[in-house]
């Protein structure tokens, strides 16, 4: 029924040029600018300012990607590809850590103009993930389908990339960090093979 009910998103956020609708994808202040030190969704840096806060990381088989907080080294998730079998993800306070299918903790889903996206639960409730015209990739709660509670960024001076949160997020920081980097890998690997076949 969810991914019913999902039809009922925008798919693409253009802008407009009426003052209520500007009005209406004003965000707030950010609660949270976390900076990637790489443009990697396997290995990097996530800093608050010049304050590491995660680290990303995956082992050189490329099978195991981990999310560890910088100060700690506490796991906070762990994503796993295994050749032939479901992809998997875990976190250590949901289903007791134990692992979850993919496809059953981000579920993929169409848009009404077919266009496709992912359903997330999370603590605030179901989430949708998305392509967006401005951000690239936003996360939007259901209560609110035009402003969304986190989306990609980058800084004009030095086109560094950064996961933009904002209020309501604070307890799901994992989760939100775990589905960009899912859907933008599988996104970059999507664009790359949409190039080779262009290429002559």
């Amino acid at each position: 029924m969810a991914d019913v009910w999902y039809l009922s998103f925008k798919a693409v956020f253009l802008p407009t040029t009426t003052m209520d609708s500007q009005t209406t994808l004003a965000n707030p202040t950010p609660l949270l600018c976390l900076d990637f030190t790489a443009d990697s969704m396997f290995n990097t840096t996530l800093c608050r300012g010049s304050r590491p806060l995660y680290t990303l990381s995956t082992e050189p088989q490329g099978s195991t990607t981990e999310l560890m907080s910088a100060g700690a080294g506490l796991l906070l998730a762990r994503i796993r590809r295994r050749e032939g079998l479901p992809e998997t993800t875990s976190f250590p306070n949901i289903n007791e850590g134990e692992d979850l299918q993919l496809s059953e903790w981000l579920r993929p889903c169409t848009l009404a103009d077919g266009s496709e996206a992912h359903l997330l639960q999370t603590e605030v409730g179901t989430c949708l993930l998305t392509r967006h015209v401005n951000h690239r990739l936003a996360l939007f709660t259901e209560f609110d389908p035009e402003t969304p509670i986190a989306h990609w960024a980058r800084r004009n001076d030095t086109f560094q990339l950064s996961l933009i949160f904002y209020a309501g997020t604070q307890d799901f920081y994992a989760q939100v960090i775990a589905a960009f980097i899912i859907v933008e890998q599988k996104m970059r690997i999507a664009e790359e093979d949409d190039l080779m076949v262009v290429e002559p």
